[in-house]
This record gives structure tokens, C-alpha cells and sequence, in this order.
């Protein structure tokens, strides 16, 4: 997952308002009275979230699934490895370990909603508690059945311009809450010619009961889910959750 894709990803994601996320995770850490200087950025992608962390003068450490997409991360964020404002470390979300505990920790752009079951919510929420400090609090975003059931659902998106092209296909699979995504791309190349590969995601939507559960499970104090960058109860037409839960210590 996220191979060849991490070369491209920057492009495909250039619509996302990284700002407003970092905005509203410094928001909850105002509301909830916390001081974060050290953060986690877990599943951090390219670093979207982490350049924009560092630049506000966090030390960061920016874990993912994806050698290849912590090696862009590394590449826009040298001047922070150097001086050792920012640690990049290769693992799964749910073996996260980290040799220090962190003061806040934030899981964004859907990233929880690529695991399976509940039971891995709630081992990724037990592992982010061990790597919080008693009153740190986690700031993360999912997607919502709405989004994943209804407007995601059964739908082929695609995009064509002069460097990328690609045909994005939507399967929904109501028994398991869950959209099969398959993804052929077609990038340009100084030859002339398009290079043709291949990904394929699944992500699962959750319900607030069973995010609810697997935190108290996992020993961290729900604060509230929120919607779509608005500090306001989700309604029925939400697309994402923003989650804030607190290590209680």
C-alpha cells in the first residue's frame, strides 16, 4: 500500500486544507488546556500535517506504514531531521511504540479508517495511550458511514490532465461496513510515455458507539467527536468525525 503511490500522493491530495487541520488540532489543545511541545503524527503520510506541525515549532515524531511514503516526508522536512526536531519511524499504527511518550498525538486524513474491526480501533487506542503522557489528548478525524456508504459508495472517480490520469472504482460491501477501492493510475514520464500501476485500499467506516467503546476499553477519556472541522455535534449528513480523547493518567 502507498508504494508507487507516494510519488504522486502530494499531487492527488493538493485539495486538502492542511492548515485548517493543524488550526483545529491547536483549537482542542486550547480548549482541553493542554501545551503540547512534543507531538506524535501517526500515520503521517508524506508529512502534510508534520511540515505544518514544525513549522509551528513542535517536535515531532512522524510514524507510518510506508517506508516509501516517510521517504518523501524526509526529503520536504531535512532541515528538521538535522537538527532533530523531527524523528521518522517505519510501523504499523497498531504496534506503535515510541521511546519517549509524546504530549499530544494526532491521526488524520481518514487514516482509522483503514483498519479492519473495532478490535484494532481499540488496539491502536491502547498503543496511543501508552505512548501519551497522563493528561495528553489525541486529536484524530474518521469517516463517516455517510461519507463511506452513501457518498463514496459504488462510484468511479476519475481525473485526466497532461502529467497524471488515473480511474478510481468504489465497491461497497455493507455486510463487513466497508469500501473496496481500486485504483489504476497512469503517470507521465520523461519518455513520453504513461506508466501504468495499480493500488487497492479498504477502509471501514465505525459508529460513536464503537469508537466510544473501543476508547474506554483502551483507557482514554472521551472528549467529544465533532464535525468536519467544526466544533459542533455531527449531524446525520457529516462527513468526518474529528475525534478528542485524553490520557487520564
Amino acid at each position: 500500500m502507498y508504494g508507487a503511490l507516494a510519488l504522486i500522493y502530494d499531487q492527488l491530495m493538493a485539495h486538502v486544507d492542511y492548515a485548517g487541520w493543524v488550526t483545529f488540532a491547536e483549537q482542542a489543545f486550547t480548549r482541553y488546556q493542554v501545551k503540547p511541545e512534543t507531538v506524535l503524527d501517526l500515520a503521517c503520510g508524506t508529512g502534510g500535517i508534520t511540515s505544518r506541525l514544525l513549522a509551528k515549532g513542535y517536535q515531532v515524531t512522524g510514524v507510518d506504514i510506508s517506508p516509501d511514503m516517510l521517504a518523501v516526508c524526509a526529503d520536504r522536512n531535512q532541515q528538521y531531521l538535522t537538527t532533530g526536531k523531527l524523528a521518522l519511524i517505519a510501523q504499523d499504527m497498531r504496534l506503535v511504540t515510541l521511546p519517549r511518550p509524546v504530549d499530544a498525538v494526532v491521526c488524520f486524513l481518514d487514516s482509522l479508517n483503514y483498519l479492519a474491526s473495532p478490535a484494532d480501533l481499540q488496539t491502536v487506542f491502547q498503543r496511543i495511550a501508552q505512548v501519551l503522557r497522563p493528561g495528553g489528548v489525541l486529536v484524530a478525524d474518521l469517516h463517516t458511514e455517510y461519507k463511506l456508504a452513501t457518498l463514496v459508495a459504488n462510484t468511479t472517480f476519475t481525473e485526466v490532465d497532461a502529467e497524471l490520469a488515473y480511474i478510481w472504482y468504489n465497491l461497497y460491501l455493507p455486510e463487513t461496513k466497508s469500501v473496496e477501492m481500486d485504483l489504476t493510475f497512469f503517470v507521465s514520464r520523461p519518455t513520453g510515455f504513461y506508466q501504468r500501476f495499480e493500488e487497492f485500499h479498504c477502509q471501514r467506516w465505525f459508529s460513536p458507539a464503537e469508537i466510544t467503546g473501543a476508547l474506554k476499553i483502551a483507557g482514554l477519556e472521551y472528549l467529544g467527536l465533532f464535525a468536519d472541522l467544526k466544533w459542533e455535534p455531527p449531524g446525520p449528513q457529516a462527513e468526518r468525525y474529528f475525534l478528542v480523547a485524553r490520557q487520564m493518567g
